[in-house]
Formats: C-alpha cells, structure tokens, sequence
C-alpha cells in the first residue's frame, strides 16, 4: 500500500491496529513516507507477536487452589520428609508458613520462628512449644525443616537460610523448573505462569487481571434486593466487600454486568474501600431488557468482547457458566475463585 486510505481514526486494515488520535496515528500516517510506513508495520508487528507469545503462555498458565496446595502438600512433600529426624518445621513468612503450620501438625512437631538475632525459636501458646496437645512434647536436637509455599528462583530461601544457626533441610511444595535454587524436597514442578489463590490479589499479575465486581468484590446481589429498586441501591450502596479480595495494587480494569446508570454509586464504593483500578466498563443501561432476557448469555458476551479488545491477560469471573462463555468467546485465560476453576 503506497499511501494511507484511512479517511478517519479506527481499524486499520494495513497495521492490523486501531489507530487512535494519538500519535502515531491515521493524520501521521497520511503524511508518511512509505519507508517510515513500512517501518512502523515491522513495529507492529512485532508488538503484535509478543502479544501472541503473552496470550499462548498464559493459556498454559496454571490456577493453583488452597485446596490444591494442602492436597500437595500432604500427598507430595510430607512423605518425603515424614522419616527425617526433625525438632521441628520452620516456615518463610509469609505464605511458607500455611504448608509450614500443615506440616507440623501433621507430624506433631513444633511450629518454629526466626527471632531477630537468627535464633529458631518455637510458637509458643500453653506450653511452650504451641498449644494444649504440644504440653507433653520434649525437645529434640534434630534438624529443623524449613518450608515455603513456592521456590521461583530461590531468593527468598537464599536471603532466609543463612540467618538459621543450626542444621536444617530446605523443601517447598512448588518449585518451577527453570529455579537456580533447588530445595532438598519438593512437591513438584509448577511452570510459569502460574497463579495462587492464597496471594491472587496482593501478586502483581492482578496489573494485568480484568474482574468481575459482584461476587468478587463483594456478595451477589440478593434475588429480592434485584426486584427492588430502592433495596437494591441501599444494597449496592452499604454491602461489605470481600476483605481477602482487596488488591494490593491498580487492577487493570473492572468489566461488570452492572447497569451504567449506577457509575456514581459504584465509583464511591470502590473508592470507600481503596480498590483501585484503571478502567471500569458497565452494562449500558439502555439495553437492560436485552441483558434480563438472558443474563448469563448476555452478561458473559459483554465481558468477553471487552476482554478480547484489551491487553489484559486474565480475566476473574465470579459465575462459573458465565466463566466458560468469556473463555470460549475470548480464548483468554479465565479463573473463577468461587468454583475453584
């Protein structure tokens, strides 16, 4: 093509792209040569394969449960380690101290912490190693057990094994392949992309999540709050939120079923309680007929089409039928919590 014949910002057939009103943009293009044309559909295109690459990889990506982790935890690594002569198990704050607790129940050990000075110290609760079942445990002069949900690269492990004055073994339930740090047990391999329920929210894969709002945020909306206008604002409005589902940092962006004309009271919600977000895309309120015909259907096709269009690479849905939908219509990698897909 050897000039622009694009009369107007939008999709452009020659860049596969749409081009905005940001340069550079159609009004650019019009005036560039064909070098500087074709230069930029290298650039293009090479954008447009990693995106390719970032989409691929992420469909291969692994949604790993609570409930799979202490399946892991108990089925791979504890009899791996259940024979050791151990004094007790050590946990990296903060996530490797859920397999850690796991483990040392399991076995009737004490469950240890590292003190300012390095030294390995027991939890104590009415005895002084933990609670009414620990009252008759003798200490050992065994090896402590060091545990961490994950080994990504082994920094962590690294920056925390030194500080430990005694003898100790290392283990996770998760290691990926590519680590330089190899732990001396571990439950198995977890490849990356991968995504863990208990640190879903505060990890800084949600920079590039779309999510649902009800039923992820917050509760659902009861059905007899729906048939009510009144109640269901006074519900929109006052309804607690998830606490454990809180991001830590800006999600890429909030795509709900909601109806537009409840921007302002969505807006003040997620403001109240510090969720922060780039975008948030509503239901038009104009076609609310059309959605209640078929909520799911319509509701799921809405959020698919918005999620195909961004950059975003997951999407979290909070209705396992409408999860499915978004994920035949996107082919994007979706996760919904509630039903631990």
């Amino acid at each position: 093509m050897e000039r622009c014949e694009c009369a107007s910002a939008g999709f452009c057939d020659f860049y596969k792209q749409e081009m905005t009103y940001d340069p550079p943009n159609w009004q650019w293009c019009r005036d560039a040569s064909s070098e500087d044309r074709i230069k930029y559909k290298i650039s293009c295109e090479k954008k447009q394969a990693r995106k390719m690459e970032e989409k691929e990889l992420f469909l291969k990506g692994e949604y790993v449960t609570n409930s799979q982790l202490i399946k892991d935890c108990k089925d791979l690594l504890l009899p791996q380690v259940a024979n050791l002569n151990l004094k007790g198990v050590l946990g990296i704050p903060r996530s490797g101290m859920l397999p850690a607790s796991m483990i040392a129940m399991w076995l009737n050990l004490p469950l240890y912490y590292l003190d300012a000075l390095g030294s390995s110290q027991p939890l104590s609760a009415a005895g002084r190693f933990g609670g009414i079942r620990m009252l008759k445990h003798e200490g050992s002069h065994g090896s402590l057990l060091v545990v961490d949900d994950t080994v990504y690269s082994g920094t962590a492990m690294k920056n925390f094994v030194p500080r430990i004055s005694e003898d100790f073994y290392t283990s996770c339930i998760y290691l990926r392949p590519e680590s330089p740090f190899r732990p001396d047990f571990y439950g198995r391999e977890l490849k990356d992309p991968h995504l863990l329920e208990w640190n879903l929210f505060n990890c800084t894969y949600i920079e590039h999540a779309l999510l649902d709002f009800d039923g992820i945020f917050c509760p659902n909306v009861p059905y007899d709050k729906c048939i009510d206008e009144k109640s269901y604002i006074d519900y929109i409005t006052n309804v607690e939120p998830f606490y454990h589902r809180i991001p830590k940092t800006k999600c890429r962006g909030i795509v709900t079923a909601r109806l537009e004309k409840y921007r302002d009271i969505t807006e003040e919600w997620l403001d109240r309680h510090n969720i922060k977000y780039d975008s948030l895309i509503m239901y038009p309120t104009e076609k609310e007929e059309i959605r209640d015909k078929n909520h799911i259907q319509e509701a799921a096709t809405f959020k698919a089409k918005h999620f195909s269009s961004s950059s975003a690479h997951f999407f979290i849905e909070s209705e396992l039928p409408e999860a499915i939908i978004i994920r035949r219509e996107s082919g994007k990698f979706v996760i919904c919590p509630e039903d631990s897909k």
